[in-house]
């Protein structure tokens, strides 16, 4: 892959400061033996050019503002982010400026309030341009759901359609964690993907909604725990999972709905029980929910709030923006 940097963000780039956990949280487990052999079998990023907590960038806010990113969008020198607990979209400078007037929570008219179970966010640059979100799942008749929200491009609420692809109530939290939006053939359409299985449906864009064509099976290498996003730029495509910390590229074919080759997979860092990354073996990025990437050799990835359950050293990165080199 070529390497291109973008200069704005390497002159602004910082790493988040955050308090030290204290000193019994030494006594944590730092790496499990599944994700140690998953390591081994992926090339590992070095430390992030850039991150910091969401709470940070949006003025008006602190640390008691929960902010559950799930997806992310790079487009045109911002992120744009979901949350699974708002249905406001934040705008994000890709210079990550704290508490700036860049940085700006959207969504006029979104139906309701309150958590939204979005799970992941989109961009359709052809003709009228809309940005897409995903509610994971909803009840819609005897089946759950996954259900597309539509935004224009001052991210105003549009409408909201189904995605023909059904759930129960046993896996509807197993539901859809990424989308990502392709135009072919005249047609746009959507590729989901399925938390619990991997599985990529095609959804074709009806007059209504949003109706399955196809699916795409992933390498049998692939085979992580779970699968939280999915995102493309160009033939590239890459899948997330947020409990092995690792994503996949591989390329997706331009004549049928089929991966033709993999590229490799790549794990997030390590570091120290403080959160200084590449200086120990404690898993940090223990919430990425959702990937984009900013040019050939970037991405960007979003994390979730940590849950009560998790080590209290791996809050330290949620709920932030992270920007990463790509190895050459």
């Amino acid at each position: 892959m070529k390497r291109h940097l973008i200069a704005a963000i390497a002159a602004s780039s910082f790493i988040s400061s955050c308090s030290k956990p204290s000193p019994d949280l030494k006594k944590e487990t730092p790496i499990t033996p599944k994700i140690a052999n998953r390591m081994s079998a992926s090339t590992t990023l070095g430390a992030p050019i850039a991150e910091a907590k969401i709470y940070k960038l949006l003025p008006g806010y602190n640390s008691s503002d929960v902010f559950e990113a799930s997806g992310v969008y790079s487009l045109n020198g911002y992120f744009y982010v979901a949350c699974d607990n708002t249905q406001k979209i934040a705008k994000i400078k890709n210079t990550l400026p704290i508490n700036s007037s860049n940085n700006t929570l959207n969504g006029t008219g979104s139906p309701g309030s309150g958590t939204s179970n979005f799970e992941a966010i989109s961009y359709d640059s052809h003709g009228t341009v809309n940005f897409f979100t995903v509610e994971e799942s909803a009840l819609n008749g005897s089946y759950y759901q996954p259900r597309i929200y539509e935004y224009d491009a001052s991210l105003n609420y549009q409408r909201r359609s189904w995605a023909n692809y059904n759930f129960t109530s046993a896996n509807s939290n197993k539901a859809f964690e990424g989308i990502a939006w392709v135009y072919r053939g005249g047609n746009d359409y959507l590729l989901g993907l399925v938390e619990g299985t991997g599985k990529i449906p095609v959804l074709m864009r009806t007059s209504g909604d949003w109706t399955l064509v196809d699916s795409i099976t992933l390498p049998s290498s692939v085979t992580f725990t779970d699968y939280a996003d999915i995102c493309l730029k160009g033939d590239t495509i890459a899948i997330l999972s947020q409990e092995d910390g690792q994503f996949w590229l591989g390329r997706l074919s331009s004549t049928s709905w089929s991966i033709t080759s993999s590229i490799g997979a790549y794990s997030f860092p390590t570091g120290s029980i403080d959160g200084t990354v590449g200086a120990g073996s404690y898993v940090l990025y223990a919430n990425v929910e959702g990937i984009s990437f900013l040019n050939d050799s970037q991405i960007v990835v979003v994390s979730d709030k940590a849950k009560s359950s998790q080590p209290s050293y791996q809050s330290i990165k949620d709920q932030s923006v992270h920007i990463f080199n790509l190895p050459h």
